[in-house]
C-alpha cells in the first residue's frame, strides 16, 4: 500500500508542475484576449480536443486497456502484451487519420454543434472553424499518448506519463507569448501551439517503450484478440468514466447562447477545480487501477478493498478542505491569476461566481473518479455506465431548466448537482466487500471540520487579503489564508483522532506498514 501513496504522491508532485504552468498558460490567454469573443471561439474549438484528451490520456482508455494489458504481463505473456499494444497504435493510427479528414471536411457542421449560440456567418464562428482545423491533427496524438501512457503506466512507469502534459503547457505559453505577435488573428498561435505541443508529448515516450521492449514489431498483429475485448467495453468506460468532462463540455454548448464571456467563464473556472480534482483522483486513480487489477486477477479481493477503503478515506479527507478553501477564497484567487490586461473585474466576478457553484460539486467528482476506478479494475463496467448515464442526462435537463434563470452560474451547478446524481448511484451500489457506513464516517469528520474551517478562512481574508500591494501582497494574503486553513484543519484532524491522519504518518515513514 505504501508503493501506491508513493507513486501517487510522485504523480501528483509532476501534475502539480504541470497545473501550475496550466494556469500560467491561461492567465496569459486571459491577459491577451480577455473574456471575448476571441477566447469563446478558442475555448469552444479547444474543448472536444481538451475532453478527448481527458477521457483517453486521463484514463478512459487506460482504464478499459490496462486490466487486459496486465492481465497478459501477470501470466508471464509480455509477447502478447506487445502485440495488443501494437495492434491497439496501428488501429488508432488509421482511425485517428481518417477522423481528422473527416472533421476537415464538416468543420463548420461541428462548430453548429458544439457551439449553437454561434450564428452562421458571425466572426465567432468563422474564426472557431479555422481554430477547428487546425488543430485537428492534435486528435492524433492524444489517441497514440493514451495508449503509451496506458502501457507505461501498467509497466509501473508512471512518472514520464504524467510529465509530458508539462511540455504541451510550455509549447503552448512560448506560442502564445512569442508567435501571437506575427500572425492573423494573433489568437492563430495558440492552436499551432497544442498542435506542435501533442507531437513533442507523444514523441517523449517512444524512447520509454523501446527501454521496455513494447516497439518489438516481430510481435504485430493486426487486430489482437485483446484488443477486441477493450473495444467492446471502451464506450461504457467512455460514458462512465468522463461524465464530469462531458457534462462540462454540454455546458459550454449552452453557455455559447448566453452573453458574450460566458464560454470563458465556465472555462476558468473549470481549471482551477481540475486543480484538485487532478492532484489527488486522477493521480491517485492513474497508480491505484494497475495495481487493483492486478490483485483482482490474482482473486485477492480482500486487499482489493482494503488498498481501495484507504486510499479512498484519505482523497476525501484531503478533497473536502480543498473544497472549502477554494469556495472560500474564490473572488480573491481568480483576481490574483487572471485579473491582468483584457481580464477586467467584471471577468473576475463573473469567474468567480462560477467557480463557487462548480466547486461544490468537487466531492462529487472525485467520489465518481475512486468508484469508477474500483469497478473496472474488477472488471465491472455496466453500473459505471448506468451511473455516466444518469450523470450526463440529469445535467442536459438541469442545464435546460436553470440556464434562463441563473445563466451560467446555474450550468456550474447543473454540473455539480449531476455529479452527485451519478455518485449517488455508485455508491448505492458498491461492492459487499466495501462499507460504506466507513466511508461515510470517514466523509463527515473532514466535513464537519471544513465548515467551520470556510468561515474561519472567510474571516481570516477580511485581514490579510488586500490588492492595495498589488499582485504580490494579495498572493501572500492568500498564502496567508492557505496556512492559516491548513494549520486549522490539521490541528483538527489530530485532536478528533482522525484515522487519516495517522494514516499519513504511516505513509511518511521508510518501512512499510
Amino acid at each position: 500500500m505504501r508503493n501506491i501513496f508513493k507513486n501517487a504522491a510522485s504523480v501528483s508532485v509532476l501534475t502539480f508542475v504541470s497545473r501550475i504552468l496550466g494556469v500560467l498558460r491561461d492567465a496569459m490567454i486571459a491577459m491577451i484576449f480577455g473574456a471575448s469573443s476571441v477566447s469563446d471561439a478558442f475555448f469552444i474549438a479547444f474543448r472536444p480536443f481538451d475532453l478527448l484528451r481527458k477521457m483517453f490520456s486521463d484514463g478512459i482508455l487506460s482504464i478499459s486497456f490496462v486490466p487486459v494489458f496486465s492481465s497478459y504481463m501477470e501470466k508471464g505473456r509480455k509477447d502478447q502484451a506487445i502485440a495488443m499494444f501494437l495492434s491497439g497504435l496501428f488501429i488508432l493510427s488509421v482511425g485517428g487519420i481518417l477522423l481528422v479528414f473527416i472533421g476537415i471536411a464538416f468543420a463548420p457542421v461541428l462548430v453548429k454543434i458544439i457551439a449553437p449560440g454561434f450564428s452562421g456567418g458571425s466572426y465567432a464562428y468563422s474564426l472557431t472553424i479555422i481554430l477547428l482545423k487546425i488543430m485537428l491533427p492534435y486528435l492524433l496524438t492524444i489517441l497514440g499518448l493514451a495508449l503509451c501512457m496506458g502501457v507505461l503506466n501498467s509497466l509501473g512507469n508512471f512518472c514520464i506519463p504524467a510529465a509530458t502534459p508539462i511540455v504541451l503547457n510550455l509549447v503552448v505559453i512560448l506560442f502564445a507569448f512569442f508567435v501571437s505577435a506575427y500572425v492573423d488573428p494573433p489568437v492563430l498561435a495558440l492552436a499551432l501551439g497544442v498542435v506542435l505541443g501533442g507531437i513533442v508529448q507523444l514523441a517523449l515516450q517512444v524512447p520509454f517503450l523501446i527501454h521496455h521492449g513494447m516497439l518489438n514489431f516481430s510481435c504485430f498483429t493486426w487486430l489482437h484478440p485483446g484488443l477486441i475485448k477493450v473495444g467492446k467495453i471502451m464506450i461504457p468506460c467512455m460514458v462512465g468514466a468522463a461524465s464530469y468532462q462531458i457534462n462540462i463540455m454540454i455546458a459550454s454548448f449552452f453557455a455559447s447562447k448566453l452573453c458574450q464571456g460566458s464560454v470563458s467563464f465556465l472555462y476558468y473556472a473549470d481549471r482551477l477545480v481540475q486543480f484538485p480534482l487532478a492532484l489527488l483522483a486522477v493521480s491517485f486513480s492513474t497508480v491505484l487501477l494497475p495495481s487493483l487489477s492486478r490483485k483482482a486477477a490474482s482473486g485477492k479481493q480482500d486487499e482489493t478493498a482494503a488498498d481501495f477503503t484507504k486510499g479512498a478515506s484519505l482523497v476525501f479527507f484531503v478533497t473536502i478542505p480543498a473544497m472549502a478553501g477554494l469556495m472560500a477564497l474564490a473572488t480573491p484567487i481568480v483576481s490574483l491569476l487572471f485579473k491582468q490586461g483584457a481580464f477586467d473585474a467584471l471577468a473576475v466576478q463573473s469567474t468567480s461566481d462560477c467557480l463557487f457553484y462548480l466547486v461544490l460539486g468537487l466531492w462529487a467528482y472525485t467520489g465518481n473518479r475512486l468508484l469508477v476506478t474500483l469497478h473496472y479494475s474488477l472488471s465491472s463496467f455496466r453500473l459505471p455506465f448506468i451511473s455516466g448515464l444518469i450523470s450526463i442526462g440529469s445535467n442536459l435537463m438541469l442545464c435546460f431548466f436553470l440556464m434562463e434563470p441563473f445563466g451560467f452560474k446555474g450550468l456550474a451547478l447543473s454540473v455539480s448537482i449531476s455529479a452527485m446524481a451519478g455518485f449517488g448511484v455508485l455508491f448505492m451500489n458498491m461492492p459487499k466487500t466495501l462499507s460504506r457506513s466507513f466511508l461515510i464516517v470517514s466523509a463527515c469528520r473532514p466535513v464537519f471540520i471544513s465548515v467551520i474551517m470556510f468561515f474561519f478562512v472567510r474571516w481570516t481574508a477580511g485581514f490579510l487579503l488586500t490588492e492595495e500591494y498589488g499582485k504580490i501582497g494579495l498572493g501572500a494574503g492568500i498564502l496567508g489564508c492557505i496556512l492559516v486553513g491548513v494549520f486549522f484543519f490539521l490541528l483538527a484532524g489530530i485532536f478528533t483522532a482522525s484515522p487519516e491522519i495517522k494514516l499519513i504518518k504511516q505513509m511518511l515513514k521508510k518501512t512499510p506498514q
